[in-house]
């Protein structure tokens, strides 16, 4: 959202804005769309969510791209830093969006984005996207290691720590 007043209710990860131009958000609604709970997800720069899953435990997952260099992260993140330009992100919120249980960036020095993102039962997580990035964080176990054009796809895979099993 770009919002400047966008209501909230419920849990929360963050209970406004916090200045970019852009913010992402999660909301869930009941099904007959009543709204259990709103709350932003960002840094003082633009964020974007981009993908969203929800797990059988009902946490919700969420990936996207963030500008800000204060995104919040959490302790174990397989990337606690900005690296640059836009970073993927992947956050994980427990079922009453009040909590956030991870948050990592993923990302080089130029502009990166996850656009899908799955988990699966076991709890990995999966995502892919855009990497313009040269030193995009790939494994050694990655099929492709090096940045061949403008622009690439990446994969990576996230084990149930948060921690990168592999990146190419």
């Amino acid at each position: 959202t770009s919002a400047v007043r966008f209501a909230v209710a419920g849990g929360r990860v963050q209970s406004i804005g916090r200045g970019g131009a852009t913010d992402a958000f999660v909301a869930k609604l009941t099904p007959s769309g009543a709204l259990v709970y709103l709350t932003f997800l960002g840094g003082s720069g633009d964020d974007d969510g981009l993908a969203i899953h929800v797990d059988a435990a009902g946490n919700v997952w969420v990936a996207g791209r963030t500008f800000s260099a204060d995104f919040p992260v959490t302790p174990g993140a397989c990337q606690r830093v900005h690296a640059g330009g836009w970073d993927a992100f992947l956050a994980k919120l427990d079922p009453s969006g009040a909590t956030l249980l991870y948050s990592t960036y993923l990302g080089g020095s130029n502009h990166d984005k996850a656009t899908a993102l799955a988990v699966s039962a076991s709890g990995e997580t999966y995502l892919a996207g855009e990497t313009y990035s040269s030193d995009f964080p790939v494994s050694l176990a990655g099929l492709q290691k090096d940045l061949l054009g403008g622009m690439d796809a990446f994969v990576a895979k996230l084990d149930r720590a948060g921690k990168i099993a592999y990146s190419t």
